[in-house]
């Protein structure tokens, strides 16, 4: 069987289309804007005529597509391949996509959750190709999290395993955009590290960040905050700082709980990966066990852009049994 996989990364500014071989090669790509904010009728019309678009240009017929793989964010009923819920797709409840784009262009749709195809792309061809279990954690916005175990993608009871962005890692942190307070992704997403600037600034604490925002508050961004503390801002420092703590005490639970010493970071935050990875570090040492503390690796992801695209139809070529692993074990000398 020769046949491709169309795997598509929705996003919430972008979409990211890819006809992707069994090898993992993609033969051909193209990027289209979301449109997030026009409504639920409109991202899911841009997600077909992006089909239509890359299969006419790539000149490829329908009948050579195994199947198309949407990975998309928020939680997924991957029996159903619907989108229960999506936070950064304004009015996404209940969608049965999959039954919509199947319907339309005639062609098998599996969706998966964004943060899972991440995990699955590094696992096939990324920075985890030589792990049977890992914890892929994107870092962008929010925080999510992907984890392969006997390289399979795990999903828990409710196919919502893996929300590492929402343990408590402080009972007496700050509220988080979940309800809780003191989740992990209330202090080292971008999300997060703007609101507790925010929330300094509104208590008068002194930053040099003020001089890289004329217009207000609003002006604040994860990467002028990270600039600012490349600059030796103290503010700035110490919430950097801070969201490596409080990555490396989450990542310290998954691998006591899992047993899993490969870590894969992904997303836009991981650019400034070298200002919190110290501290992040010295907190996976501090709490992990000691007999496993030191195989414990965090990796920046291989993939980058194209990890959510060849995750996605990776799925799709093992279902139908054209990728398989090798399983890695480890076994301890008595």
């Amino acid at each position: 069987m020769n046949k491709n996989v169309i795997g598509i990364d929705i996003g919430g500014t972008n979409l990211r289309f890819g006809i992707v071989k069994k090898t993992g090669q993609i033969i051909h790509k193209i990027v289209r804007p979301t449109e997030a904010d026009a409504g639920k009728n409109a991202v899911i019309k841009n997600i077909i005529n992006g089909i239509d678009e890359i299969l006419y240009i790539a000149k490829v017929k329908k009948n050579s597509i195994l199947g198309i793989s949407l990975a998309a964010p928020g939680f997924i009923d991957i029996d159903k391949n619907i989108i229960t819920f999506s936070p950064n797709l304004p009015g996404w409840r209940n969608v049965n996509l999959g039954r919509i784009v199947k319907d339309s262009l005639g062609i098998p749709v599996t969706i998966e959750n964004d943060a899972n195809a991440a995990a699955f792309g590094e696992r096939w061809l990324g920075a985890g190709r030589n792990s049977s279990n890992l914890l892929c954690i994107t870092m962008g916005t929010g925080i999510g999290g992907g984890i392969i175990l006997d390289n399979k993608i795990w999903h828990g009871d409710k196919g919502m395993a893996g929300e590492i962005g929402h343990i408590t890692v402080n009972p007496d942190g700050p509220l988080c955009n979940c309800g809780n307070y003191g989740c992990l992704e209330a202090y080292s997403s971008g999300t997060g590290i703007i609101n507790r600037m925010i929330d300094a600034m509104k208590k008068g604490k002194k930053t040099a960040l003020l001089s890289m925002i004329k217009n207000g508050i609003n002006e604040i961004t994860p990467e002028k905050v990270f600039l600012a503390a490349k600059k030796g801002d103290q503010l700035s420092l110490e919430l950097v700082k801070d969201a490596g703590r409080y990555l490396g005490i989450a990542i310290s639970d998954f691998a006591n709980l899992l047993n899993i010493k490969t870590i894969i970071l992904y997303g836009g935050l991981v650019s400034s990966f070298s200002l919190f990875a110290k501290r992040m570090k010295e907190e996976i040492i501090k709490r992990t066990i000691p007999s496993f503390s030191k195989e414990v690796r965090v990796l920046k992801a291989g993939l980058m852009q194209d990890a959510g695209i060849i995750g996605a139809a990776g799925v799709v070529f093992q279902k139908n049994g054209l990728l398989r692993f090798c399983s890695v074990r480890h076994f301890r000398n008595n």
